[in-house]
């Protein structure tokens, strides 16, 4: 059964300070677990401090707190701004 974890940040700053391109290159290269299908980091069209992180995954859901990778991430995400976590299972 395929499964999502969505973590969105609000990051800390000025509504109209740019992402750094650098922070979010980091962030896509740091997401790499097994049985991870897909990462994708969105940013947010009209609040440019807002990012959703949606990792995909194809491996049995291993508890409602979800992976150790989203965990770790969101840890760490904390320091710059409010994290907010959820996971998703398929209807199949």
């Amino acid at each position: 059964m395929a499964w999502i974890e969505i973590i969105k940040i609000r990051m800390g700053g000025a509504g109209d300070r740019e992402l750094d391109p650098g922070f979010l290159q980091r962030i896509e290269e740091s997401l790499k677990a097994p049985s991870l299908a897909e990462a994708r980091v969105y940013k947010n069209i009209s609040v440019s401090n807002d990012l959703v992180i949606v990792l995909t995954w194809l491996k049995e859901i291993p508890a409602p707190w979800g992976s150790d990778l989203a965990s770790g991430l969101t840890q760490e995400l904390k320091r710059y701004g409010l994290v907010d976590y959820s996971a998703w299972a398929g209807l199949d």
